[in-house]
């Protein structure tokens, strides 16, 4: 008897949290955690709130001088977030 469509189990959980919406939260959770050793403690003290939704990240300041210069760092923390997640998660970073 031949087995058809194998997947590992990894890739079956991957799908199981695409289809269900839970690989934001996952990774949401993940990114909050390496937020502040990417960004340092100063930046992370004054971020609100920071949450993934449709590869889009989602970053709530209290400074407007900060809220500026990540502005024009969105594409370097991007680059720096995927890379320590391991994977092309992030498209871009919103700054509000």
């Amino acid at each position: 008897m031949q087995r058809r469509n194998e997947q590992s189990i990894s890739e079956i959980l991957r799908e199981y949290l695409k289809i269900s919406q839970l690989d934001n939260v996952v990774f949401s959770d993940r990114i909050a955690k390496i937020w502040e050793e990417t960004l340092g403690a100063d930046i992370a003290a004054a971020t609100d709130r920071i949450f993934l939704q449709n590869g889009y990240l989602f970053v709530n300041l209290k400074s407007p001088s900060l809220k500026t210069e990540l502005m024009m760092r969105r594409t370097m923390i991007a680059n720096r977030l995927n890379e320590k997640l391991g994977r092309q998660i992030i498209k871009s970073v919103v700054i509000r």
